[in-house]
């Protein structure tokens, strides 16, 4: 397998995917009485929230107030993931198999988007389509999932810098499950293998190229956006345990937190840990087709702490500003 050469990574860069996954295809230490967690209205500070209705697809953000969230502008077409890096830039995976970069995003201000039209070394645009376009811890460039899934052939990680709009293949050559890649440091993403029935997973190092064998039985993965903690579900209807990665990794078994699926609920579809890893948004479906979206607090015991309006919704997507 070639090396890639590593990206450059652009200190100020500017900044078809998962249908709004699964829907289609404990010991907690808690905070000191100093520190009584989050306030319902701060709980969703910093989320966004990808959410697919009856009239279409919409994006909000919510603010320190929390309250109704603000509309968020998206990008021409259907955009079915959408992904937080540095400085708040967003990059957004289109049904088409496209990708977008954002301007910084300022809650209730106008937001402009571009394509991205990054090429590999050869000066040839990577084959599509692209799946769940996601950021590096550091924000500056990010990985998505390039191949048919469906079929399950010619499957690679694609790492983009829109900065530069340079592009680098790494094939998978393995099978890879319709799932986001998940970022376990700068240098190393980690990619469900195998099948929805018996997922495996592979650790791509980004830097030369090589593929490791990682844990295996977890459905959908995400990392924090510093990398340091790791929330998995084994599969449709299971808990969603929180780990240390390293202990994750090792396969020592422990966890920090499990949440189960709340009353009416029948699976997580989609979840995100902030930066630091102490909040988890979920979006849960429930048994009439309904999804809901809610804030649990590692805090606060990992319990429900804010469960943010979406309106009437089929499906989303969450993800969390930097």
């Amino acid at each position: 397998m070639p090396t890639p050469t590593r990206p450059r990574r652009s200190p100020n860069p500017p900044p078809r995917g998962l249908r709004f996954v699964l829907a289609a295809v404990c010991a907690v230490a808690l905070t000191a009485c100093s520190d009584p967690g989050p306030t319902q209205e701060a709980a969703p500070a910093g989320l966004l929230a990808l959410v697919r209705g009856p009239d279409g697809t919409t994006l909000t953000g919510w603010g320190a107030t929390g309250g109704d969230g603000s509309q968020v502008k998206l990008p021409p077409g259907e955009t079915t993931w959408v992904s937080a890096g540095r400085a708040n830039v967003l990059v957004a995976t289109l049904a088409s198999g496209k990708t977008d970069t954002s301007d910084p995003v300022h809650l209730g201000r106008p937001l402009a988007w571009r394509p991205v039209r990054a090429k590999v070394p050869t000066g040839e645009t990577p084959k599509g389509p692209d799946y769940f376009a996601t950021w590096d811890p550091e924000g500056g460039r990010f990985a998505t999932l390039a191949g048919d899934l469906l079929a399950g052939d010619g499957i690679r990680v694609v790492l983009i810098d829109p900065s530069v709009d340079t592009a680098f293949e790494i094939p998978l050559d393995r099978a890879a499950v319709a799932a986001p890649p998940a970022w376990i440091d700068g240098d190393r993403l980690v990619v469900v293998t195998g099948d929805a029935a018996a997922p495996g997973s592979a650790i791509v190092d980004t830097t030369t190229g090589e593929l490791a064998d990682g844990p295996a039985g977890a459905r959908l993965l995400a990392t924090s956006g510093n990398g340091r903690r790791i929330a998995t579900m084994a599969g449709q209807g299971a808990p969603i345990v929180i780990r240390d990665k390293a202990g994750w990794l090792s396969g020592d078994g422990s966890s920090i937190g499990s949440i189960e699926p709340p009353d009416g609920s029948t699976t997580a579809i989609a979840f995100a840990l902030d930066t630091a890893g102490e909040r988890l948004a979920v979006a849960w479906a429930a048994r009439d087709g309904s999804v809901s979206v809610a804030v649990h607090d590692g805090r606060s015991g990992w319990r429900r702490v804010a469960q943010p309006k979406i309106g009437a919704a089929t499906g989303a997507v969450v993800t969390w500003m930097r």
